[in-house]
């Protein structure tokens, strides 16, 4: 038995060695709807091809913080009753960003997937983490108090927290394969939340900035290996 499986591990070990795999990077926006502002990103992705027109892929997306226009305000209270005035106002600003996690198949039509142009298409699944975030001014709302040593804020009052959720989209892209070189792509998804955000307390509920329903413009570089 032994013998057995180590011969078909052998047997196996060529095909995982020469299997084609490709990673990739690049950078791109998304938009919700509805929603004020856009988010800027950065990307990394890998592709495994199951056949010349087919491919699974995974990839992981980083979209910088952005500031909601509204500027809020809290009060501080001071840490002892010697501390004059005892109760400040400070205004800050609510920042949210995205982490996607995305994985999916594509289909590529024209060319194969590593020749030539061709367009290719797709479904996906992602999970979606946002960091909301309240950045406060350093001194109080008339310019005259720094407050951070001597201050503080309200006990059930947290500078940031998180959303979890998930959504389904469909993908659309081109690329362009440069033999010996790497590839070029560009592709637009559009994703819908399939369950309603879970905040991890009042401070990631407030945020401004997110919608059931967005779209991602991604645009960058492949490398195949093989």
């Amino acid at each position: 038995m032994k013998s057995f499986l180590v011969a078909n591990l052998l047997l196996f070990l060529p095909q995982v060695v020469s299997a084609q795999i490709s990673f990739d990077a690049g950078t791109g926006v998304l938009k919700g709807f509805g929603a004020p502002k856009s988010f800027g990103n950065l990307h990394l992705g890998i592709e495994v091809p199951r056949s010349t027109d087919q491919s699974v892929y995974g990839r992981f997306s980083y979209f910088f913080p952005v500031t909601e226009s509204t500027t809020q305000s809290t009060v501080v209270t001071g840490n002892s009753m010697n501390v004059n005035p005892y109760n400040l106002t400070v205004n800050y600003g609510r920042s949210t960003n995205y982490m996607l996690f995305e994985g999916g198949t594509r289909r590529y039509i024209g060319n194969d997937f590593d020749y030539g142009f061709s367009g290719y298409s797709g479904t996906n699944i992602m999970v979606i983490v946002n960091k909301v975030k309240n950045e406060y001014s350093t001194t109080d709302a008339t310019g005259q108090y720094t407050w951070a040593d001597n201050y503080s804020l309200s006990p059930g009052e947290e500078r940031e927290g998180t959303i979890l959720s998930l959504a389904l989209g469909l993908q659309v892209g081109v690329k362009y394969t440069f033999p010996a070189i790497g590839t070029v792509y560009a592709d637009l998804s559009g994703q819908y939340l399939l369950t309603k955000p879970t905040a991890s307390n009042y401070t990631a509920s407030q945020t401004q900035l997110l919608s059931a329903l967005f779209v991602i413009f991604n645009v960058g570089f492949r490398k195949d290996l093989y």
